[in-house]
């Protein structure tokens, strides 16, 4: 789910000039994102962007100096939307608990953290060695948000790192395997999720509370 405030954030630093069009950066770069997320990085050319979008394809230039530029625009968001809301949530968690909620919660919320996004960049990443460095170092900087967030609450090393990747590497193997459950589902496993990354027990009032706020905020679906 594309986050449009971050997305006119992110486009907005690649107009040097003023817009010339009724269409500015931010449209083609949502209609990119759109095609990119559905049918992968080689679906994005200049000729379909303008096709889906009504104008000619020199319109284009007015906004982008090239491809290439359009693309490293995509990057941008994604590193801005997915990477920032895992490091964000781990540096303003006020507990071990927390922290595992916030993180959960990323998870859940797509506005905060797509997976579909994320999904495209790794299979993007496959054919593209530059890129697959810099998934690499979106992968290693989330990592280490969550090893400081355990670090932070008395966890040494090397049991730190090893939670950090047990906690990261599952939930993205959940998106990768495409796993399907219902929040109600997902719900009912939280203490022994919480108990699996951390080693410690939820109480029944955090683990209550925990699950009242995600329903409340996101339904039972």
């Amino acid at each position: 789910m594309a986050d449009i405030r971050l997305l006119r954030s992110v486009a907005e630093r690649g107009t040097t000039a003023p817009e010339r069009s009724q269409l500015q950066r931010f449209d083609w770069l949502q209609k990119a994102l759109e095609i990119f997320v559905d049918e992968g990085i080689d679906a994005i050319r200049i000729t379909r962007l303008a096709d889906d979008l009504g104008v000619t394809r020199g319109s284009f230039y007015w906004h982008f100096q090239n491809r290439e530029d359009l693309l490293d625009s995509l990057v941008s968001y994604w590193k801005d939307k997915n990477t920032a809301a895992i490091t964000e949530s781990m540096a303003q968690a006020s507990s071990l608990a927390n922290g595992i909620f916030r993180f959960f919660e990323t998870c859940i919320d797509a506005v905060l953290f797509d997976p579909r996004l994320d999904l495209a960049l790794r299979e993007w990443a496959r054919r593209s060695p530059a890129i697959h460095a810099l998934v690499d170092a979106e992968d290693a900087a989330r990592i280490e948000a969550l090893r400081q967030f355990y670090l932070r609450f008395d966890y040494s090393m090397p049991q730190a790192l090893i939670r950090a990747r047990v906690l990261y590497y599952s939930q993205i193997g959940f998106y990768a395997l495409g796993t399907s459950e219902s929040l109600q589902t997902r719900l009912q496993y939280t203490d022994a999720y919480f108990e699996a990354f951390t080693g410690q027990q939820l109480t029944r009032q955090e683990s209550a509370n925990f699950r009242h706020y995600i329903l409340d905020k996101y339904g039972e679906n």
